[in-house]
């Protein structure tokens, strides 16, 4: 094996997320239905959306969602920051009995790499709540 291919290698191996690598780098807000989801209709799937400062770490974070074992359809990254600077992350979730659920499980895991306790929802045309994730 040549040198250059462990290094590779071994960068492999660290590259997943540790506690509080994403924090200050993601926002404590979150849309949902605020865009059309593009793996069905808006009767079935709802898209939650989160804002994170930079590209790259819209893309870990985008990662971290879809590797955990929740009830997701898809995530995606937007192409290019909004008019704020921040990308939006997308995830694509069913839009059914087990949305609740799904929804606080994504939110008790993203806690441990971006340190949010608190979290502003706004709910598209029907205001905004804060969610506490313990």
């Amino acid at each position: 094996m040549r040198l250059d291919n462990l290094e590779t290698h071994q960068k492999q191996i660290f590259e997943g997320l540790r506690p509080g690598d994403l924090e200050d780098l993601v926002l404590p807000e979150i849309t949902v239905d605020d865009f059309e989801p593009k793996s069905g209709s808006p009767e079935n799937v709802v898209v939650v959306s989160f804002y994170v400062k930079d590209l790259d770490p819209a893309q870990d974070l985008a990662s971290f969602i879809e590797r955990g074992a929740h009830n997701i359809l898809d995530t995606e990254v937007s192409p290019s920051p909004d008019e704020e600077g921040n990308y939006l992350v997308f995830v694509e979730m069913h839009r059914d009995e087990t949305l609740t659920d799904s929804f606080m499980k994504i939110l008790e895991d993203i806690k441990k790499v971006v340190s949010i306790d608190k979290w502003n929802v706004e709910f598209y045309k029907n205001g905004m709540v804060e969610i506490e994730v313990k």
